[in-house]
């Protein structure tokens, strides 16, 4: 017998052996499906409350029915302010000078810091003495490839914004002038004036007058001005916009109180809206003015009437501002949106001014 024989016996035996295996023993896989089940009664005690198969929901009543669902809103941190220690700000012709509560080291330090942060990396101090700090020129307004590339060529490079702060002691206090010039290369320096003649230049101004009642308010100059928090209303965040504590759950009669002595009109028909003049003398598109041209020497002539189309001339003082009332744990703040305005760190300080004088 060959090999191959051998083997086609082999796999016959095997299949006869399992297939006979039904033969000699019973299947019981289905055998469950001829059980039945056994069920007994709950007895249940005498006296005892029927019981009920049913879904019992405490307060059902209390629950309001499904609404339609609504796209997902991910929450947002509240603002939250810093309290301020009080620092006098005052206009004059050639710069703007803060009365710092603090010793003049100090008032230098708190500068140093700023200017700091203002630059970022590498070095922010030109020059500084014991009277004085000259910051470096600063970049406002970076150029881009073509820009630059355009200047190399041409040789004119654009203006770069540096500070002068000239410190002076008084009656235990600091005073802080600063001042602002234009430096281009290749060109002569203009002379220190005021931050007002320059956007960016008033910008950090009021910036530094923020950081420095944060600062000051932190570290406790002196013991004296510990208190000075708690009834100087002017508050600020990180971005440098101020808001006005109003206090621990004004009412809204004491809110109109407090707006009216500020000189801060409610607008009237409208839900939050204010402005720094009479609702009457606000700028609005849309209102008719007069066209003038400059004719010399400061002085306009009126051409026609026209239809206001933007408020790109406007004053700050003459707008209308959006505002809202925040809860904080330290009390109920007034903002005001200033978002729309082109420096708004600056508009929100002449706003927050308002409340301190």
């Amino acid at each position: 017998m060959n090999k191959f024989a051998l083997q086609l016996m082999g796999a016959g035996s095997l299949t006869l052996l399992l297939s006979g295996c039904s033969m000699f023993f019973t299947d019981h896989s289905d055998d469950y499906q001829n059980e039945k089940p056994v069920a007994s009664a709950l007895e249940m005690p005498a006296g005892s409350t029927e019981s009920k198969d049913v879904l019992v929901i405490p307060n059902e009543s209390n629950i309001a029915d499904l609404e339609t669902a609504t796209p997902f809103t991910t929450p947002r941190a509240p603002f939250v302010f810093y309290p301020m220690v009080a620092v006098e700000v005052t206009e004059q012709d050639d710069a703007i000078e803060y009365l710092v509560p603090a010793t003049k080291q100090k008032t230098k330090r708190i500068v140093t810091d700023f200017l700091t942060a203002l630059h970022g990396a590498g070095t922010s101090v030109a020059t500084q003495t014991d009277d004085q700090i000259t910051s470096v020129p600063f970049d406002f307004h970076p150029q881009g490839w073509w820009a630059s590339l355009w200047s190399s060529i041409t040789r004119l490079h654009p203006a770069q914004t540096a500070f002068s702060f000239r410190f002076s002691e008084m009656e235990g206090k600091t005073l802080v002038s600063v001042q602002f010039r234009d430096e281009q290369q290749g060109v002569e320096p203009s002379n220190w004036i005021s931050p007002v003649q320059n956007d960016d230049a008033y910008s950090v101004a009021v910036r530094l007058w923020g950081t420095m009642g944060r600062q000051l308010n932190q570290s406790s100059a002196y013991l004296s001005n510990r208190g000075d928090s708690a009834s100087f209303p002017v508050w600020v965040d990180h971005k440098g916009i101020y808001a006005i504590r109003l206090g621990n759950k004004v009412s809204a009669s004491e809110f109109e109180t407090i707006l009216s002595a500020a000189g801060i009109y409610l607008i009237p028909d409208s839900d939050y809206l204010l402005s720094p003049v009479p609702p009457e003398d606000v700028a609005r598109i849309g209102d008719v003015v007069d066209f003038n041209i400059p004719v010399g020497n400061g002085e306009k002539q009126k051409l026609f009437n026209v239809y206001r189309r933007n408020l790109d001339d406007v004053s700050w003082e003459e707008r209308e501002y959006t505002y809202k009332i925040t809860h904080q744990k330290a009390g109920d703040f007034l903002v005001i949106d200033v978002s729309a305005m082109e420096s708004p760190e600056v508009t929100s300080f002449h706003l927050a001014q308002r409340f301190v004088n």
